[in-house]
């Protein structure tokens, strides 16, 4: 066997044996998922509830994993996300005391690495890290966050230039798919719907194996995958239940 197949076949290994997030969430993947090595698209306009929805599922999985939250828009509200997670603890540990519940809510938070990103540069370095140590080292990650891939287009736009959105966002997606292909993890990242439409059938695409669409009308109506929602202390709601 060849350094390569080893390597190959370890990472496989490794990944094997991470915690698995692939019932996260029924009301909201109905079908089952995330599985290993998937990306999860949470696209909106401005406002639509994308980062809300983004740290309500990174608060189911930090109960049964750890994960690395990548916060490129620094929309995630700490104090929020805090609630977020003391809801899935809850929910989870119905019968747990006072005493047993805070105990958890705070191994789950140490389950739970952000990295601060304030440029694509230091988001380059991020996802570098992540790609050559930070999985490595740790096997009980199975899901990266990142909360608005496409954050610095405007600022990394040269003069002159004319790259489409719908290619800067490959560019980034590209990065993201090869991380979780070759870790087994699953990436569950928000992006404006700006950046996902394709005009052009020449143009390089990803495959976004799970896509949770969310809209918000002037009215006030919102709505997930055409579910009407709504939006509470305890995240996105499906009305319907």
């Amino acid at each position: 066997m060849d350094i390569t197949s080893a390597a190959t076949l370890y990472l496989q290994q490794l990944g094997e044996q991470r915690p698995r997030i692939s019932d996260l969430n029924p009301s909201i993947f109905t079908n089952g998922g995330p599985d290993p090595s998937s990306l999860v698209e949470i696209s909106g306009v401005r406002k639509s509830g994308k980062s809300v929805l983004l740290m309500q599922l990174v608060s189911h999985c930090v109960t049964r994993c750890d994960v690395i939250l990548l916060n490129v828009s620094n929309k995630i509200n700490a104090q929020l996300l805090g609630r977020h997670v003391r809801d899935a603890v809850e929910n989870s540990n119905p019968n747990a005391t006072s005493t047993e519940l805070e105990d958890k809510v705070e191994k789950c938070m140490d389950s739970l690495e952000i990295i601060n990103c304030f440029s694509s540069a230091q988001l380059e370095m991020a996802i570098k890290a992540i790609d050559q140590y930070i999985l490595l080292d740790n096997g009980r990650i199975s899901l990266i966050a990142v909360d608005s891939l496409c954050e610095f287009y405007w600022l990394d736009l040269e003069p002159e230039a004319r790259q489409r959105k719908y290619t800067y966002y490959m560019n980034w997606l590209a990065r993201l798919r090869k991380i979780c292909n070759k870790f087994y993890v699953s990436c569950i990242y928000t992006v404006d719907s700006s950046f996902t439409k394709n005009q052009y059938a020449s143009s390089r695409s990803i495959s976004v194996d799970y896509k949770l669409h969310l809209d918000y009308v002037k009215s006030g109506a919102r709505t997930l995958n055409d579910k009407n929602i709504f939006i509470n202390n305890k995240g996105v709601q499906i009305e319907d239940e």
